[in-house]
């Protein structure tokens, strides 16, 4: 079990590190540019991430320990805390809740099914969430104003943007003749459509949160058709830069469909 959490928490960083490297992405950072993130570089993010690897590496020594959920809830904390201090940002705010939870999830299910471990995850956030928390975030604030769901939503229904959406998706293009690259940007484009991305919502409201829904649907067709899809991504993160538009939720869970694309090494 050790063995397997230890592995399970490499998966993780490394999938965080694909998505932030992965370019062009509309409105986010990358090897491009800063998308509509004006306080955000590469160097800053690889910052955080640091701080999300130590993370991740002392909660799966904890989960091997046997220590209970609140140990791992004090090290989410904290490493929020850290990476403040380090980064001088919250840009893995989500990401921290999101991987700390699927590793914790698989813990509690000791093997590589993704059935079992949407439920376990489902299971995990129920205890995890107070119905009358308010963390004040822009999540939570666009939560209450659009009625949104946003990333407790997912994380209650078992994350079926990662199980339901982006893996098949990957899975389909690969099946199809593509390759890592172009099953990676149908990924994407699965998330961009489905996700109910509250950065978006907090951004842009309603429309916005439509334009990368819109915009996901779109890329589909286009990496399907073998079309220029590069050049649609560029031409919308110009478009994305002067709305100040992005989409912090779908990152989060392109990262984690990296992480366990990884982890199963369907990536190799």
């Amino acid at each position: 079990m050790r063995s397997e959490l230890t592995l399970f928490s490499r998966s993780l960083v490394r999938g965080a590190f694909m998505e932030l490297y992965l370019t062009p992405k509309p409105g986010l950072v990358d090897l491009n540019d800063s998308g509509s993130h004006r306080d955000l570089s590469v160097p800053l993010m690889e910052a955080s991430l640091s701080v999300v690897s130590g993370y991740l590496h002392r909660v799966s020594a904890s989960l091997a320990a046997g220590e209970e959920l609140a140990q791992q809830v004090r090290l989410g904390v904290e490493a929020e805390r850290a990476m403040l201090e380090e980064a001088g940002t919250n840009c893995h705010r989500g990401y921290i809740f999101l991987s700390g939870l699927l590793l914790c999830a698989s813990a509690r299910i000791g093997r590589r099914d993704e059935a079992a471990l949407g439920a376990a995850v489902a299971r995990l956030a129920g205890e995890l969430f107070d119905p009358a928390d308010d963390s004040g975030s822009n999540g939570s604030r666009a939560r209450g104003a659009y009625r949104a769901e946003g990333i407790r939503g997912e994380a209650l229904r078992g994350l079926p943007a990662l199980f339901g959406e982006a893996l098949p998706a990957f899975r389909r293009e690969m099946a199809a003749g593509g390759n890592r690259g172009s099953a990676t940007f149908a990924m994407l484009g699965r998330l961009m459509a489905s996700v109910e991305d509250t950065t978006a919502l907090h951004r842009c409201g309603r429309q916005g949160l439509e334009t990368v829904r819109k915009d996901g649907a779109t890329l589909e067709c286009l990496v399907a058709q073998r079309a220029d899809f590069m050049a649609f991504l560029a031409e919308r993160n110009a478009y994305y830069v002067s709305r100040n538009l992005t989409m912090g939720g779908v990152a989060d869970m392109l990262a984690l469909s990296f992480a366990w694309l990884s982890h199963t090494g369907e990536l190799e």
